[in-house]
């Protein structure tokens, strides 16, 4: 290998380092993501052999093709291996013709995703992926009365390969486009140009360049991946804060009472002795209220935040239990529950719900005071809220719900669909809007 050739690939080696570290900084929220898997594909195309002779010509493209596979990690790179076979001719114009090449070729490689390199997403439709490798390429070639990479007396030269090829180290690099038809299939379109450290290869060996080999090949791709499903009976339901789904409202509401009242069953007390005969109404609903007492808050989120917003609503209905509390209201146990809307995976949303539950248990403390000295603070997070977002769409006005809601369940992965119905119905917006928040419980 040339020295400017060895110093090329080291460069692109040192540059693809600290790009691999940058592209794994994400939140928290990120890193349980579900994005390592194991692949195979295959593809095909036209190849060109750029050598001494000259300009690419169309006419001379040749067929190539191969087979891989490769293991994808830490959100954006990918390393895979290939196995290649084609053919090559080439002609400069008064000069020689280069009558065929047929070549194997097998080598490792690394990519990197652009897109989710600088902002990671899942699930995304396009793919960018530059790529560079090391392999090696066995070939025969021949051209007038020059045979190099054959057996027998005849042959200009023989090589150490197989049926005496001759044998040449590769460098591929190039650029991958990758459109994801589901969360398993894939199409891509690759162009890559190859370095072969060689002269000979189109069999007129000058010594004053070594050859390369130009490729555009069209593949499929098959991904051995889990897709992210709703659970069948999801524990939790959904809440609106701010609701701007006037329809949906009580049906939210009645959600978020249930998964309140199933969430609180660990802080129900011991039931109280039964009261004596002449014990009047009044004296029983003191008793209930001694030991029993809630108050329903909902503070609202932006999206893939968990950070409280910090609207006027929010702190009115702090003020309202600060409110209480002057007046002589004694609070023992305050427990937040978060809740998350589905666009993002399972493992995502439950600890972003978590931390949201988080935040809210601090967002009351500070803005209660020294009142909150002596609470107890609970925070717990509920994930993925698909139940409460199956049950609002359900209520809701929204033309074509039903065809929504089966088109969402039956899906190999859900999120996904749900995403792509979002943008064809923006009134879907509106329900996820109200599944972030986090619902607060007083216990007394």
């Amino acid at each position: 290998m040339s020295k400017i050739t060895f110093k090329s690939l080291l460069f692109i080696v040192l540059a693809i380092i600290p790009m691999t570290f940058f592209g794994q900084e994400n939140n928290d929220t990120q890193k349980k993501a579900k994005t390592n898997y194991w692949y195979i594909d295959a593809d095909a195309g036209g190849a060109f052999l750029v050598g001494d002779n000259g300009n690419l010509k169309f006419n001379r493209m040749r067929f190539n093709g191969h087979l891989g596979g490769g293991y994808a990690f830490a959100k954006c790179l990918t390393a895979y291996g290939k196995i290649g076979l084609g053919t090559l001719s080439a002609t400069s114009e008064g000069f020689f013709t280069t009558d065929m090449v047929s070549y194997v070729s097998y080598d490792l490689n690394m990519s990197i995703d652009l897109l989710n390199l600088f902002k990671y997403k899942e699930g995304r439709t396009l793919a960018i992926k530059p790529h560079v490798g090391i392999g090696q390429m066995q070939f025969q070639a021949r051209t007038g009365n020059a045979y190099y990479g054959y057996l027998g007396t005849w042959a200009t030269e023989e090589g150490k390969g197989f049926g005496g090829r001759k044998i040449a180290m590769e460098i591929p690099m190039g650029l991958e486009i990758e459109c994801n038809l589901s969360p398993k299939v894939a199409l891509y379109f690759d162009l890559t140009t190859t370095y072969i450290d060689t002269d000979k290869l189109d069999a007129v060996p000058h010594g004053d360049h070594k050859d390369w080999v130009s490729t555009g090949n069209f593949g499929l791709r098959y991904k051995f991946r889990k897709a992210n499903k709703p659970a069948e009976e999801p524990v939790a339901a959904a809440e609106p804060a701010v609701l701007d789904c006037e329809a949906c409202k009580d049906a939210i509401q009645q959600a978020v009472k249930d998964a309140v009242e199933e969430a609180l069953k660990d802080y129900q007390p011991a039931p109280a002795q039964a009261a004596a005969p002449a014990q009047d109404e009044a004296d029983d609903a003191e008793a209930l209220e001694r030991y029993f007492e809630e108050k329903d808050i909902h503070l609202t989120f932006k999206v893939g935040k968990a950070e409280v917003e910090n609207t006027k609503a929010n702190k009115d209905q702090v003020k309202e239990v600060s409110d209480e509390m002057e007046a002589g209201r004694e609070i023992h146990t305050i427990k937040t529950i978060g809740y998350a809307s589905p666009e993002g995976n399972d493992d995502q949303n439950q600890t972003l719900s978590e931390n949201r539950a988080k935040a809210t248990a601090d967002y009351i403390q500070k803005e209660l005071g020294d009142k909150a000295e002596g609470i107890k603070f609970d925070a717990k997070g509920m994930g993925s809220d698909w139940d409460g977002f199956f049950k609002a769409l359900d209520e809701s006005n929204i033309a074509k719900k039903a065809e929504i809601a089966e088109n969402i369940k039956n899906a190999d992965d859900p999120t996904a669909a749900l995403n792509q119905m979002k943008a064809k119905y923006p009134e879907l917006n509106n329900l996820l809007n109200s599944l972030r928040r986090t619902q607060v419980y007083i216990n007394k």
